[in-house]
């Protein structure tokens, strides 16, 4: 539901972040794509982000809470409702609480790349195969992002969640479930950050792992704006980017949207794409791997509609 004007300054006086209406999503998102969204509200901290999650859930506005933006795809009409960004939760803290590990504390938005980098210069060690992946903390927990055979959930101590009537709860490492990009979180909650459990190293030890990372990753992903990964893997020995490759894909392009040449799990926006080129692409795609390979691919990236609805 769209937001009043009433709405929009209650809104405005009951946050001290800011509070921004009819703002092109594009602004958000590492695909630089999408039509403008209704309000876009960045909450100071986790008691901002309280008072404004009871008010949504109250007038029953809808909303969707937005990290870096770097697994969406905003519809070209935009959102109508709220953008929550998290970008303020950004705390980092380290816990010096074991002989042979820490515990991180994380806030939501702070960015995965500044995580990783603060624990390794610290000398704990774990993130290391996460090195290259970008987003946000609060991201990387929803989508249980991951690279090899780690990903975020296999780090975890708990998760730091706000309920729809912005009472705060905690779910302890036995009682998370997740999957290969998934974390199964209770409905209506929005993750405001988490504790990560590292292992403490000696920094060479890091440093190569660390070598490690970024030589399976550089120069094996295009540069521009793109959403990462568009599809999952349908298995470790089919990836999705070899399924696209064999069937002839490479290259190809709708609009300013076009399957990188570089690595044909990537969509990249080559200057004026829209959601409907990526879009069209993606049905392509997904239409020939089922026909040619009896291969259902599923979607990696969000795909979110103009009423808040996603594929």
């Amino acid at each position: 539901m769209k937001p009043t004007d009433k709405q929009i300054d209650e809104i405005r006086n009951l946050i001290e972040g800011p509070v921004t209406a009819n703002v092109p999503l594009s602004r958000f998102t590492s695909f630089k794509i999408g039509g403008p969204a209704d309000l876009v509200a960045e909450p100071r901290d986790t008691e901002d982000l309280k008072k404004l999650i009871r008010y949504l859930d109250e007038k029953q506005l809808a909303r969707i809470v937005l990290g870096e933006g770097t697994n969406v795809l905003f519809n070209d009409r935009g959102f109508r409702g709220i953008i929550i960004r998290t970008a303020s939760l950004d705390l980092i803290e380290i816990h010096r609480n074991g002989s042979d590990f820490c515990k991180v504390v994380i806030g939501a938005g702070a960015p995965l790349p500044t995580a990783l980098a603060k624990s390794c210069r610290l000398g704990l060690s774990g993130m290391e195969p996460l090195w290259g992946i970008p987003g946000s903390f609060g991201g990387a927990i929803v989508t249980n992002a991951g690279a090899g055979d780690i990903s975020i959930g296999d780090l975890l101590e708990c998760v730091n969640l706000v309920t729809e009537t912005g009472q705060d709860i905690s779910i302890p490492k036995d009682d998370l479930r997740f999957a290969y990009r998934k974390m199964y979180l209770p409905s209506g909650t929005t993750v405001i950050g988490g504790v990560l459990r590292l292992k403490r190293s000696d920094k060479e030890s890091i440093r190569n792992e660390l070598d490690l990372s970024k030589s399976g990753r550089r120069g094996k992903q295009p540069v521009g704006p793109s959403a990462g990964c568009v599809f999952k893997n349908p298995a470790p020995d089919n990836p999705a980017g070899a399924i696209i490759d064999r069937l002839g894909f490479k290259g190809v392009r709708v609009g300013d949207a076009q399957v990188s040449p570089i690595h044909a799990n990537f969509i990249v926006n080559r200057g004026k794409a829209t959601a409907a080129d990526v879009l069209e692409l993606i049905d392509r795609i997904r239409s020939r791997a089922h026909e040619k390979e009896n291969v259902n691919l599923e979607l990696e990236i969000c795909v979110v509609g103009e009423g808040g609805t996603n594929d």
